[in-house]
């Protein structure tokens, strides 16, 4: 298990407020230290190496019951690649005191983004590597707000795209519409202009 936090403010606060975490337990490592955003947003770049397989998923918790957490742990124990993991985020804090439609992004609730990252070097193992990902989404189901974050997707459906939005998503058709009615920029989680 890991804890990757980022502190952006005071940092005599920060360490105020990671103290509890850094002295929970005898951590393998603790590298926590002052570096530049660029440096925090791409440190994780080098686990991900070109050549492997990926298969990832996503959803908003909104609190983690006993349940919740029982059916991470089981099926983190059950995954076929040791590449693969399960990444927990907390989006409240700063990124709730933003109005959810400020931004485009509209989960400033103060929910739990869930990531299922599947990942695997040989292709012939993909069918249980995806099928392993699908059912930690579909275990997590009676605990998910209905919402998604778009990093952690795959190839998505239209609703999937359009909860990823939440009420924004209408505002974006308008913009979309207005801007690239030809809908030029379409290799993403595409928002179409109709």
């Amino acid at each position: 298990m890991a804890i990757i936090p980022c502190w952006c403010g005071d940092p005599e606060e920060g360490e105020r407020v990671l103290k509890p975490v850094r002295e929970f337990g005898p951590p393998l490592m603790d590298a926590v230290q002052l570096i530049p955003f660029p440096q925090q947003q791409s440190m994780l770049d080098d686990a991900f190496p070109n050549g492997n397989q990926n298969y990832w998923k996503s959803t908003f918790v909104r609190d983690f019951s006993d349940a919740a957490i029982d059916i991470l742990v089981d099926h983190a124990n059950r995954a076929p690649s040791p590449l693969s993991m399960i990444v927990i985020e907390f989006y409240g804090g700063a990124a709730s005191r933003i109005g959810p439609e400020e931004t485009a992004f509209a989960q400033r609730q103060a929910d739990y983004d869930v990531g299922i990252l599947a990942q695997w070097p040989d292709r012939a193992d993909t069918d249980q590597n995806v099928a392993w990902t699908r059912a930690v989404f579909d275990a997590l189901q009676p605990h998910a707000s209905g919402a998604f974050l778009l990093n952690f997707l795959d190839q998505e459906e239209d609703a999937v795209i359009r909860a990823s939005f939440g009420r924004n998503y209408e505002r974006l058709v308008q913009l979309k519409r207005k801007y690239d009615p030809d809908n030029f920029f379409r290799q993403n989680h595409n928002v179409r202009p109709s």
